[in-house]
């Protein structure tokens, strides 16, 4: 039985899109460390909360794929991502050069599984791409993905792969660019599922991945709330009874109350600082030119689709 899963009226962008989920169980297991803001056991409340909301049977849900060593080559360096496969815990003090020269340790801990945890959020997010490419759906969501901060020979800001950039190669062998902006006012919880809605509006192939975000309870709400956005399902309010459903109190509600807090940020300053935003990338030096090269084959992704429910 559904609970709270209720599909928006026709005229408030009630229109069905197919949806690919993608969700390894494994994926909350991973800890960065005691004390560390990062915490991907957001993922299995994310997931949970979808469950007990009845939107998985709505999606195609999937195990993402572990990507292998040359596609994450595609942006990072060869000897990066070696690194990656061979540090662990127990070997990382015979390799404090390699830590320092690759900005692992402090914000980028080592942990147990690392080489694991890469492969496995890239997985969903150019799997997601590959499905978008080949029509398979209309909105691919990997939650574990976003991972921004990660540069072509370090990892920064608790991401060690760009995933982002990654699905982004991949988009591009079939998609171009387009320009769009609206200006969304509100705290960050709304302003993401503006966003969401937003895009989505469009009609076009999207894929939606997770990122920053580390109140946990929070990011779970938001994320379950943003994937019902995809599906064009209106969600209760109310919260169903689920096995992380403590971490939700005393409300027990899907949305997060409204801030007290001052909003400083006025429209002038705003305008101002997108201002000289947009006046730094005009002054940017352009390329002289771009050779033409091939297109890049097709990716093949081995599909594997599974039920659960936690």
């Amino acid at each position: 039985m559904d609970i709270g899963g209720n599909s928006l009226p026709s005229g408030a962008d009630g229109v069905k899109r197919k949806v690919s989920y993608f969700y390894d169980p494994e994926v909350g297991h991973y800890y960065y460390g005691q004390g560390h803001p990062m915490k991907p056991h957001r993922m299995r409340m994310t997931h949970a909360l979808l469950s007990h909301y009845g939107l998985l049977q709505h999606m195609h849900v999937l195990k993402p794929n572990p990507v292998r060593d040359k596609d994450l080559c595609r942006f990072h360096a060869d000897d990066y991502i070696s690194f990656l496969r061979s540090i662990t815990p127990e070997t990382q003090q015979e390799q404090l050069r390699q830590l320092k020269r690759f900005n692992v340790g402090e914000d980028c801990p080592v942990f147990d599984g690392l080489n694991s945890f890469c492969q496995t959020y890239v997985g969903g997010s150019v799997g997601g791409a590959v499905k978008l490419n080949h029509g398979h759906c209309d909105i691919a969501v990997n939650w574990a993905g976003g991972l921004h901060h990660a540069k072509k020979c370090e990892a920064s800001g608790f991401c060690y792969v760009n995933d982002i950039v990654l699905a982004i190669l991949e988009l591009l062998k079939v998609h171009e660019y387009y320009n769009a902006k609206q200006t969304v006012s509100g705290d960050r919880f709304n302003l993401s599922i503006e966003c969401v809605k937003f895009m989505r509006s469009f009609n076009v192939p999207l894929l939606l991945l997770g990122g920053g975000g580390y109140t946990i309870r929070n990011v779970a709400r938001c994320w379950c709330y943003e994937t019902g956005v995809a599906l064009g399902m209106e969600l209760d309010d109310k919260m169903p009874q689920q096995e992380y459903y403590e971490y939700f109190g005393p409300d027990y509600t899907l949305h997060v109350a409204p801030s007290n807090m001052e909003n400083k940020n006025s429209r002038h300053l705003l305008e101002e600082i997108r201002s000289k935003l947009l006046q730094n990338l005009s002054s940017l030096q352009h390329a002289p030119s771009v050779p033409f090269q091939e297109r890049p084959p097709d990716s093949e992704m081995p599909e594997v689709t599974f039920a659960s429910t936690t």
